[in-house]
């Protein structure tokens, strides 16, 4: 028994042994990487103050001189070098959280739970779910380049949220990609419109300020201040895919730049008066530029969530920061609140989606389009 015991005691300590000396040499990287990048005031660099064991993490905690402040490099420098999930924070003293696994590529939108309210999953971080509520921040900004996930994760919240209130929610689609990614959809009883060219979708955003301007009227008859503190359970979303589309430039005829500085004007003015009254805008960019995503749109969407951009220049238009260039799989984004996460996305294919919602279509238009070719593109 006592030779049982011994041994238990002695590969306990070797493991105990191995982890130690991980984390030391770990310790050894971090430090080398802020005498590599100059990461100091005069001669004085961050000091180790504690290290915090955990079973999944490495917690390193450093002392800083005062002046020393962020540095958006930090993280990306010292994720490459330990080739390790990092997180790093600065509050008062430097936290540098070093997790032992990666996330995985892909997590499927059935596998996360069942949410309440007006809130949706964003994605899975290496501490556990994130979810975004849209009574509290009721518009997000979503960025990406093609085919890394921007997409597939307004599809997902579409479900979402359709599955939880197939009573309550409205949608107003703006696809600026032809149509093809959203077109299915306009069959469900939830889907007030789809517009696909500038014509619709200024037809399309003059409807929703419309119903803004009669929302905000029976608001004051009623001395309502905000929708969260009413009784009134609708919920109206006006989904843009690819804003950079409605941007005016000198390639358009007349009458598209006309619509499109409607659709600018238009779209400001849902982002700063609405939320309140229900509305809720999802602004998706494969392009995150200064002129797509202007002051009143980027300062009003508290919310942001960027997948792979191309440039560092686009993630600081995107999130005021870089960090987006660097994200390597599709669904992985960054999510940020007065917090940053990165996040692996929820998953649901085309097919799965259909056979969740293809309960909501409408009766009407169960049977195929009899016109060959015609858009299905309904408004009222």
């Amino acid at each position: 028994m006592s030779l049982i015991i011994g041994s238990g005691i002695a590969a306990f300590s070797m493991y105990a042994a191995a982890r130690w000396s991980v984390s030391i040499n770990e310790q050894k990287k971090i430090e080398e990487v802020f005498r590599n990048i100059n990461y100091k005031v005069k001669d004085q660099e961050p000091r180790l103050f504690k290290k915090i064991k955990k079973d999944d993490y490495t917690d390193f905690i450093y002392n800083v001189p005062f002046g020393l402040v962020d540095d958006d490099k930090l993280q990306s420098i010292l994720t490459k070098t330990l080739n390790k999930p990092i997180k790093v924070e600065f509050k008062g003293k430097l936290f540098i959280r070093v997790y032992n696994q990666q996330l995985q590529k892909i997590y499927k939108y059935k596998d996360f739970p069942a949410t309440e309210g007006w809130t949706i999953p964003v994605g899975k971080t290496q501490e556990g779910m994130i979810y975004h509520d849209f009574d509290k921040v009721p518009h997000i900004t979503i960025a990406g380049a093609t085919r890394w996930g921007k997409t597939v994760f307004m599809k997902m919240l579409m479900t979402h949220l359709i599955e939880n209130h197939p009573d309550d929610v409205e949608f107003y689609i703006l696809d600026l990609k032809g149509g093809l990614a959203f077109h299915r959809y306009s069959k469900l009883k939830q889907v007030k419109g789809v517009a696909s060219n500038y014509k619709e979708s200024a037809e399309a955003l003059k409807r929703v300020e419309k119903d803004i301007k009669r929302t905000m009227k029976e608001f004051k008859n009623k001395y309502y201040e905000n929708i969260v503190d009413t009784d009134v359970t609708k919920r109206k979303f006006i989904i843009i895919d690819e804003a950079g589309e409605l941007v005016p430039n000198k390639s358009m005829s007349e009458d598209d730049q006309s619509h499109a500085k409607t659709c600018q004007r238009i779209m400001s003015h849902v982002v700063r008066v609405s939320g309140g009254l229900g509305y809720r805008m999802i602004f998706g960019t494969q392009y995150p530029t200064a002129k797509i995503m202007d002051n009143q749109i980027k300062a009003n969407s508290s919310a942001k969530i960027t997948f792979k951009l191309e440039t560092g220049v686009q993630s600081k238009v995107a999130i005021d920061q870089t960090g987006a260039e660097e994200l390597q799989y599709p669904g992985r984004a960054i999510y940020k609140t007065t917090d940053k996460y990165i996040v692996q996305t929820p998953f649901i294919s085309n097919e799965e989606m259909w056979k969740r919602l293809r309960r909501f279509e409408r009766e009407s238009d169960k049977k195929e389009s009899t016109k060959a070719g015609e858009d299905i593109i309904k408004f009222g």
